[in-house]
């Protein structure tokens, strides 16, 4: 009698998507420790797996750019897109390594908060802050994700973006947060072409009626917007008078840290 075959269950087809992502990670980080192009049969001895299946798993990650194949010995090297993806991290890193010291001295003498912001997709989220010497603690920890309409380092980011990523931006809405936040996308345009145009970008009870900020945004090497850094403070502490005094602070420390990142273009105020 014939046994009935039962497709696989959905804990097992999860199980085999496991097994091939962990064998493509082996493959890479062999690929990667080989101080010479590699070959199929090596990289197979290595893992203790068939040839073929090595192949087809190469196949994929070339054709996605994490490996590349020399054409005169079929041998393989890492590809550009783990340099790039590698690139990306590094430049991450190395900008809050360098915009540690810039905070701290950013803090001291504004006596309020200053923090730092990356880029994630649609929105801003806060990576490090330094208390001043007078601040009161009114913004998040890090790791919190603010939205890019409404803050000044989002709205400081978003302003140096393609048009797709504000097409992106206005696609998801634009919440209301209180009564100033700016909720319609011509506004939000208006709004971007001022930022670019004074330089930095203001928050002024758009997301938190409580607090302001002012942010400009921190480019790297290539040119490309990496972070923003802030200052931001109690609402009542937000004056014309204080803008005058702080945006070109902030924006030095913004210029002063893309500098240190390779970014000739940046000068300061």
């Amino acid at each position: 009698m014939n046994s009935v075959k039962h497709p696989p269950s959905a804990r097992d087809r999860a199980r085999g998507e496991v097994t091939t992502v962990q064998r493509a990670l082996n493959l890479l980080r062999i690929v990667g420790a080989s101080e010479r192009p590699i070959g199929v049969n090596e990289i197979a001895r290595r893992l203790e797996q068939h040839a073929s299946a090595v192949s087809r798993t190469l196949s994929t990650l070339e054709h996605n750019g994490f490996v590349e194949r020399d054409e005169e010995t079929g041998r393989f090297v890492l590809g550009v897109e783990l340099i790039a993806l590698a690139s990306r991290l590094l430049a991450e890193l190395d900008v809050v390594r360098v915009a540690r010291r810039y905070l701290e001295e950013l803090a001291e003498s504004t006596r309020e908060t200053a923090s730092l912001s990356l880029w994630n997709k649609t929105e801003a989220i806060n990576i490090e802050h330094v208390l001043g010497p007078g601040s009161i603690k009114h913004i998040a920890a890090p790791g919190r994700r603010n939205p890019a309409h409404c803050t000044a380092t989002g709205k400081a980011m978003l302003s140096q973006m393609p048009g797709s990523t504000l097409e992106e931006v206005l696609a998801l809405g634009l919440e209301r947060y209180t009564d100033r936040t700016i909720t319609e996308g011509n506004a939000l345009e208006r709004e971007l072409r001022c930022v670019r145009e004074r330089g930095y970008a203001l928050n002024v009870g758009e997301f938190i009626p409580e607090t302001a900020a002012i942010a400009a945004v921190i480019h790297d090497r290539r040119g490309r917007v990496v972070a923003a850094i802030a200052v931001t403070m109690p609402v009542f502490h937000f004056t014309q008078q204080s803008e005058r005094q702080l945006a070109p602070l902030v924006m030095n420390a913004a210029a002063t840290i893309s500098r240190r990142l390779g970014h000739h273009g940046a000068q300061t105020i």
